[in-house]
């Protein structure tokens, strides 16, 4: 059935979606001149030989006559109805019989033909290829990776055993690919796994530990594969992965310290060596309502604000600029000045968090606010099995009165983490409806769906795809992150050759990608210069540390990287 669907699929793209207008617009030329002989045909069985039929009798003489069939059961018997009816059958011939089949074999099944004799999927990489990555798994957290990937020009291949996929992702999408087994250490060979500078393994457990086996067999490539139960993590270990990434307790994990109010956590996003780049959220701190001036956390403790976050807005502050209460402030310092920032946070006594969805995803958020502790009830529709340490409220949390009758007028916090996106739109914008101060932190499945989301009143999404792509992005480039925000980015660039020698204020960077500089890491100097001022100098062989939303870091390598 996958093979029927995937080769119909082929004439609905490309040049074949395109004939099919030319087939469609023929198939009405058709129907019309059916209508047309049906009408003449009634006019003339009655003005010529006075018999009636009816226009559906005359649908069935005008196809049957164009189709040769020509049952005789009606039939004309004077001169000039023999004469219409050989018009009706020639016309028949030519375009029913003809010219339909033609276009169809020169349209669709020739085109078809060739594309299936044409193509040849890749079975080995040139020689000589080197420091690419090998990605073993193809979906929505790959195809976020791999648009990372093209955005800073590091080359890739894709492995899959799949010839239609393949043929897809080469043609469709440009892709480098190789079809073949992941398995098969002659596929790994094919992919110069040996040169590669890493290798993701994102299928199933067993695939993954699999793949790490074959891999071992044959080089030791470095290996970075995604875990879907935490506890193969070690076997996955075993098997060869030097990093193993347990997506869903990651995601749970993030979530959950996104919703709770119990206590101002500063949540690290990034490193530079000492330096560290996290976000803290405003609520149930004592500068809630107060601007950047009023609070004077540089002054306190040494942090530098580098912008602020709003439901899927970032801005780059001045000192006007108010700490809102359901705001985000992104920070650049040291560990010990954000310790020295939770201190000053406060603490608030009472808690409550609603975890929406019962799944890895759930049960991870559910166990990092066992962890804390922070008290929280499960909501979900059926049992999942294999999480047998929490017991959720039965229920449907689509219906109102599940909720209010679980307790959710007392609730500070929800987590809304189901499988289906609409879903997931659904009870964000009905939990913003019955407790419109709830901190709500919403699941996306989908990149697609973050933005409606946000619409819907989710203070913070995480979607899987992102987030996941992020990760393996820091895996690759060995910094020490864990997670990134939804939407923004915290990257690093050497700096230009077109920008040497001119200012901050100079080289337009904000205005010409929206990228702000955060930082600026010169040579000789062991610390990086956080939030330098616009009249700083950028000297060669500097680095830049920019932050922005994944769009501008493509515009900047856009415009000041690529040629």
């Amino acid at each position: 059935m996958k093979t029927i669907a995937s080769e119909l699929a082929y004439f609905l793209r490309g040049r074949a979606r395109k004939n099919l207008k030319v087939l469609f617009i023929y198939c009405t030329f058709l129907v019309v001149l059916i209508l047309i002989y049906a009408v003449l045909f009634r006019a003339l069985m009655w003005n010529l030989e006075g018999r009636e039929f009816s226009f559906i009798a005359g649908i069935y003489w005008a196809i049957t006559v164009m189709t040769t069939l020509g049952f005789g059961d009606i039939t004309f018997h004077t001169d000039l109805g023999y004469v219409f009816a050989t018009v009706v059958t020639l016309s028949g011939v030519i375009f029913l019989l003809i010219i339909l089949p033609f276009g169809m074999i020169s349209l669709f099944l020739a085109p078809w033909i060739e594309d299936r004799l044409r193509y040849r999927p890749s079975s080995e990489l040139p020689e000589g290829t080197a420091d690419h990555i090998v990605i073993f798994g193809i979906n929505a957290i790959t195809r976020a990776f791999i648009r990372k990937l093209q955005a800073l020009g590091l080359p890739f291949v894709v492995v899959t055993p799949d010839h239609d996929e393949a043929m897809k992702l080469e043609d469709d999408e440009g892709m480098s690919v190789i079809c073949g087994s992941p398995t098969d250490v002659k596929v790994v060979a094919a992919a110069k796994s040996a040169s590669a500078r890493y290798i993701i393994a994102n299928l199933s457990d067993p695939e993954n530990v699999n793949i790490c086996l074959t891999v071992r067999s044959h080089c030791q490539t470095p290996i970075a594969a995604l875990v879907e139960d935490p506890e193969h993590a070690g076997l996955m270990h075993l098997a060869g992965a030097n990093q193993v990434i347990p997506l869903h307790k990651l995601l749970g994990r993030y979530l959950a310290v996104r919703s709770t109010t119990c206590g101002a956590l500063a949540h690290i996003l990034d490193s530079f060596g000492d330096l560290k780049f996290a976000e803290l959220p405003v609520h149930g701190t004592p500068f809630s309502g107060q601007t950047l001036q009023e609070a004077q956390i540089r002054q306190k403790t040494g942090l530098a604000v580098i912008g602020t976050w709003k439901r899927g807005k970032f801005t780059v502050p001045t000192s006007e600029t108010v700490l809102e209460d359901d705001s985000l402030m992104m920070l650049a310092g040291t560990r010990e000045q954000l310790k020295t920032l939770e201190s000053l946070s406060g603490k608030e006594e009472e808690d409550l968090i609603f975890i929406l969805g019962h799944g890895r995803i759930g049960c991870a958020a559910a166990r990092f606010l066992e962890h804390k502790p922070v008290p929280f009830i499960l909501v979900d529709q059926q049992e999942n099995p294999s999480c047998t340490e929490h017991i959720p409220i039965y229920g449907d949390a689509t219906i109102r009165h599940t909720l209010m009758s679980a307790g959710f007028e007392h609730a500070k916090g929800v987590i809304v983490t189901t499988n289906n996106d609409n879903t997931n739109v659904f009870l964000t914008l009905a939990s913003r409806h019955m407790r419109p101060h709830i901190r709500i932190v919403a699941r996306a499945n989908y990149e697609e769906n973050v933005d409606q989301l946000y619409e819907a009143g989710a203070d913070f999404v995480v979607s899987n795809a992102s987030v996941g792509a992020s990760i393996l992005l820091n895996v690759l480039e060995s910094r020490a992150s864990a997670f990134l925000t939804e939407g923004i980015n915290v990257f690093r660039r050497s700096l230009p050759e077109k920008l040497i020698g001119l200012t901050i204020a100079d080289s337009h960077i904000r205005p010409r990608t929206g990228c702000s500089i955060v930082a600026l890491s010169v040579a000789g100097e062991s610390d990086p210069r956080v939030s330098p001022p616009p009249e700083t100098h950028l000297e060669a062989g500097a680095n830049l540390i920019l932050i922005g939303t994944p769009e501008q870091e493509v515009t900047f390598d856009a415009v000041f990287v690529k040629d």
